[in-house]
């Protein structure tokens, strides 16, 4: 049994971003992660009939994801993020496309002036309620019932319309939160519309990777923590976490090894924190009541590979034709326009897509698909594949409020770190670093006192 300064347990990106933080402060930590690689959820493939590598599902940023931006810059992938400088994105229904586009000079709220798939009086009920938004225009009772009640019914309450709440508002936050805007809580999604939609026009652009997920983010996160002294023991499960009469903390691991450290930083996914947690310490009673109340959703991600190319456009969201969101991912990687192209159809919220055998979900989209795109009928696809994230995120609705936990809960030498702790943002990429970075605080402090 050997002591360290601290350890992490996980190494996805709030594993990482966790390392990354304390590195830079003088501290070399030692990281754990089950997989022979790093990135955790956010992680590529090479396809085997394209020999492409693909990402296991299309992770997308705005650019209100400063503290995701700055770690990539650490990294030093940050230059493989395309982000647009304003929010532009081609909308597509009934076989209309009208473009939400943002105006460096008038803001976000111009994207609303020329979309043509809400009448004037609901872009203009939407652009008022904006402005209450902005100005903080709610009053103390409506404060109160936000963390109990939806977004979708907020909305409805300040007069939104179900078309404008299905054509604008869940065009954003389906995405963004993964899963409907009648589960959101009201809470989130206004700090949402606030430091994203009301932020400056550049917050609330949209960034591609140009790169797989893995080459982005693994990759060169091992490289960065193994060459700065991070002790990185991968290809090996944590089996168990206990607490000693010293205060310390003892981990168990699946090839027999036992660690001990005063400072452990966990960010593993709810389910498998849980598993290793003592049963028998009611210390930890709490932490394991909330980490079995949380909900989850989950992400479908349909590759498909034509002969000959579909769209043109990076991406276009639809309002109908249960697409969602559409990827041009040649286009995105920057690959020759002569070959085969390569689309990435996401769906989020995808409990019903979930449930469908993949030859189900290939055949459903294709066939919307066909319907959407001039270029698809008669476009022979030669490759595709459907990966299913059974529990890509929780679901951040009223029953999460009192359920996602702090960094700090009030177990001494215990940090807690993921996208789906309390960070006051979705569960998201850049929740994972916040995350991440504020563990890393908390074992700073006790190392320094």
């Amino acid at each position: 049994m050997s002591d360290r300064d601290v350890i992490i347990l996980g190494g996805g990106i709030a594993g990482i971003a966790a390392a990354v933080h304390l590195l830079k402060r003088g501290i070399k930590p030692t990281l754990i992660e089950r997989r022979p690689f790093l990135g955790g959820r956010a992680f590529s493939f090479v396809d085997r009939i394209s020999g492409e590598e693909i990402d296991n599902g299309q992770h997308v940023i705005l650019g209100v994801c400063h503290q995701f931006l700055d770690l990539l810059e650490d990294l030093g992938t940050r230059d493989q993020m395309d982000l647009r400088p304003t929010l532009d994105v081609p909308v597509s229904m009934n076989g209309i496309t009208s473009n939400l586009r943002a105006s460096r000079v008038f803001g976000n709220a111009a994207a609303l002036l020329n979309y043509r798939h809400l009448r004037l009086s609901n872009r203009i009920s939407i652009i008022r309620l904006l402005f209450k938004i902005k100005l903080n225009l709610i009053s103390r009772n409506e404060s109160k019932r936000l963390r109990t009640m939806s977004f979708g019914h907020w909305l409805s309450s300040q007069g939104q319309s179900s078309v404008a709440i299905e054509r604008f508002w869940s065009l954003f936050i389906l995405p963004v939160f993964n899963c409907a805007i009648d589960e959101v809580t009201a809470l989130d999604g206004l700090q949402f519309t606030r430091s994203a939609l009301l932020g400056s026009v550049r917050d609330a652009a949209i960034g591609y990777p140009k790169m797989g997920l893995s080459s982005l983010i693994g990759t060169p996160a091992t490289e960065f923590l193994g060459s700065r002294g991070t002790e990185l023991i991968t290809n090996t499960r944590v089996i168990s976490v206990a607490r000693c009469e010293s205060g310390q903390f003892e981990v168990g691991l699946s090839d027999d090894e036992t660690l001990r450290s005063g400072n452990v930083i966990s960010a593993l996914a709810p389910n498998a924190l849980n598993s290793v947690l003592p049963s028998s310490d009611a210390t930890f009673d709490a932490v394991k009541n909330s980490l079995t109340t949380l909900d989850y959703s989950p992400i479908v991600a349909v590759h498909l590979w034509y002969e000959k190319p579909v769209m043109s456009v990076p991406v276009m969201a639809f309002l109908d034709l249960g697409l969602q969101w559409v990827f041009n991912d040649s286009v995105i990687r920057d690959r020759s326009s002569d070959g085969p192209q390569h689309i990435v159809v996401s769906l989020s919220g995808a409990d019903s897509w979930a449930s469908l055998r993949k030859e189900e979900v290939l055949e459903r989209i294709s066939s919307a698909m066909q319907r959407a795109f001039r270029a698809a009928p008669g476009n022979k696809l030669i490759n595709s594949a459907v990966v299913k994230t059974l529990e890509a995120t929780i679901k951040v609705n009223p029953s999460s409020q009192d359920h996602r936990l702090d960094a700090d809960v009030d177990i001494a030498g215990l940090h807690i770190a993921g996208d789906w702790t309390n960070t006051g943002l979705p569960a998201t990429m850049e929740g994972a670093v916040k995350s991440g970075r504020l563990a890393a605080d908390l074992a700073l402090k006790r190392l320094s006192t």
